[in-house]
């Protein structure tokens, strides 16, 4: 009995340390899940259309089935509206419960699911933006997805926020350092802010944060187009909501100097729209100290980005 009884635990033992060789594994980590970017939304990368695409290397949050954080990259190529996200990491802890996948794009490790009336994910929204040729900076926009139950494995991403295309030419010579977008009202432009998903429908987004302007930082200088056919585009995220006192925009010259433009008048930014402004920069390469100055007309577009 007793030789019977070690034969079946070497047996046990071995067969355990099989497994472990094999690298067999129950965990979801080895999930592949589909990210789709719904086909009248965009994202990052714009094209001649509006639309906007994935970048290689995309990083997303994705709430796998529990409320934890967890890692996950895009595995297609730049210009890709639709690919694969395979598992990076997670982290430390555990979570509870959750009866379907939700995913925010882009990754960051403060993002959490929070159980509330109704449930929402917490998430923030930077106070720099950083330019891109022809695009919204990296990083910037905020997408969310969430899936039928726990057997859908297709994440479709739809926006969360609006979009101010800002066109601005000038002289040769005039070139921007950074452009600073800020509320009137005081309405939050960055900060916290609470994501409500919902499956088949458009998310909505509540800020909590405080923060009433936005920067976005062209480190390197952009060169302006020198007639308003040539205009130069400058693409800024911020919160669909109406900001009640207008908007101020602030240029800074990357060789000094600034000009400041404002819109005096309510204006409501929906979730996946755009506003589009349109505006001479006049800033003497010697000038450290510009004023106020005006929109024109105050006249204003929009455009869905799809």
């Amino acid at each position: 009995m007793k030789k019977l009884f070690l034969g079946a635990l070497v047996l046990l033992l071995a067969a355990c340390s099989t497994k472990i060789d094999e690298g067999t594994t129950l965990t979801p980590e080895g999930r592949t899940f589909h990210g789709i970017i719904a086909e009248e939304e965009s994202r990052v990368f714009l094209d001649d259309q509006i639309r906007l695409h994935w970048n290689a290397g995309d990083l997303i949050t994705l709430f796998e089935g529990i409320t934890r954080n967890k890692k996950y990259k895009f595995v297609g190529e730049d210009g890709d509206n639709a690919g694969d996200f395979e598992f990076v990491s997670q982290g430390f802890g555990t979570g509870n419960d959750l009866d379907r996948y939700y995913a925010v794009y882009p990754y960051a490790s403060t993002t959490k699911y929070v159980y509330g009336t109704p449930d929402y994910i917490q998430y923030t929204l930077p106070a720099t933006q950083t330019y891109v040729a022809g695009s919204v900076g990296k990083d910037a926009n905020v997408m969310v997805a969430i899936t039928a139950d726990l057997d859908d494995f297709d994440l479709r991403f739809r926006n969360a926020c609006s979009f101010l295309l800002i066109r601005l030419w000038g002289a040769e010579g005039q070139t921007v350092g950074s452009i600073t977008l800020s509320s009137l009202g005081g309405e939050p432009l960055a900060g916290k802010c609470q994501l409500v998903p919902t499956y088949g429908g458009t998310p909505t987004l509540t800020m909590t944060g405080t923060a009433t302007s936005i920067t976005l930082s062209c480190s390197e200088g952009v060169a302006i187009g020198t007639s308003e056919a040539e205009a130069t585009d400058f693409w800024l995220v911020l919160p669909h909501a109406t900001y009640a006192g207008g908007i101020s925009v602030k240029v800074g010259g990357y060789y000094g100097g600034e000009q400041t433009f404002t819109v005096d008048k309510s204006l409501t930014f929906e979730r996946n729209k755009y506003k589009r402004l349109m505006r001479e920069l006049t800033i003497p390469s010697s000038d450290t100290n510009m004023g106020v100055d005006g929109w024109g007309d105050g006249s204003e577009n929009e455009g869905t980005a799809e």
